[in-house]
C-alpha cells in the first residue's frame, strides 16, 4: 500500500492514544527482537524498547529490520533535541534536512563494503508540510554518542555547524539508507544545548521539556496517521 508509514518515536510513545487501537506484535530479526505496534497502515516502535535502554544502547539494527521485514519503505522518526541557536526555541518543531556523525557509525553488514551517502527525504518532509498544513524549518541535527549530554566548549564546536543536537536520529538515517527505506525526521526541541542560554541543563530539567512537548507529539502523529504518504 502506498500509504504504509513506519513511525519511530521516544520514550513516551507508550503512553501515545495511537498504540490503544493497534495490534502488539514481537518481530525476529537477525539483530534480535523488536516490540511494535501495527495496523493495516502504520508500524509504531519505541527505539528505547519497553527496557527503556539509553541511547548509546538502542538496537538501531533490529529496529530497522522489522521495518524492512514488515515492507514499509518510509519512515517518519521523532526526534529530541537540543537547540544549537537561539533563534531555534524549546518547543519548536523543525525537519532535518542534513547531519553530521563522527562518532560509532553503524552499518547492517560490516563484512561488506556499503558505499552509501545516507539522506534525509525531502519528498517526505514535504508531504509532512501539506498534512499538517504548516511549514517548518529545516535543520541541520548533529549526533552524539551519549548518555551524557554535551560539554559547553563541545556546544560551542557545534554551532557553527549544526542547529540542533540529539543521540538517535542520524544512525537509524544511516541504517533505513542502507536497506532502502525512505527516512524523515520530525525533531521536537526540547531544551538549549548547554552554553546556548544561560542555565545549563540536568537530566531532570530535561525530561520536564519533553513531557510538556508530547501532547504536541501526540496531536501530530494522529494527524500524520491519518494522512496519505
Amino acid at each position: 500500500m502506498e500509504n504504509k508509514i513506519a513511525i519511530i518515536g521516544g520514550s513516551n510513545l507508550f503512553n501515545s492514544e495511537l498504540i490503544k487501537d493497534m495490534k502488539e506484535e514481537r518481530i525476529i530479526t537477525p539483530f534480535g527482537t523488536v516490540e511494535v505496534y501495527l495496523d493495516s497502515t502504520t508500524m509504531l516502535i519505541q527505539r528505547h524498547g519497553r527496557k527503556n535502554v539509553p541511547p548509546h544502547a538502542i538496537n538501531h539494527k533490529a529496529n530497522m529490520y522489522a521495518i524492512k521485514t514488515r515492507d514499509f519503505k518510509k519512515i517518519i522518526a521523532i526526534n529530541s533535541v537540543g537547540s544549537l541557536k537561539p533563534e531555534i526555541k524549546p518547543g519548536e518543531i523543525c525537519l532535518v534536512k542534513d547531519f553530521i556523525s563522527f562518532y560509532n557509525i553503524v552499518t547492517v553488514d560490516p563484512e561488506k563494503r556499503i558505499h552509501i551517502t545516507p539522506e534525509l527525504s525531502e519528498k517526505i518532509n514535504k508531504q509532512i508540510e501539506e498534512c499538517l498544513g504548516e511549514k517548518f524549518k529545516r535543520v541541520i541535527y548533529w549526533q552524539t554518542t551519549g548518555p551524557r549530554f554535551e560539554t559547553p566548549a563541545e556546544i560551542r564546536l557545534m554551532k557553527d555547524y549544526a542547529d540542533v543536537v540529539g543521540m538517535t536520529m542520524a544512525s537509524e538515517c544511516t541504517i533505513a539508507c542502507e536497506l532502502g527505506i525512505e527516512y524523515s525526521s520530525i525533531c521536537a526541541v526540547d531544551n538549549y544545548a548547554n552554553g546556548i542560554s544561560d542555565k545549563n541543563i540536568d537530566f531532570d530539567e530535561f525530561n520536564r521539556y519533553v513531557l510538556q512537548n508530547q501532547e504536541k507529539v501526540d496531536r501530530i502523529l494522529k494527524r500524520i496517521k491519518a494522512c496519505q504518504f
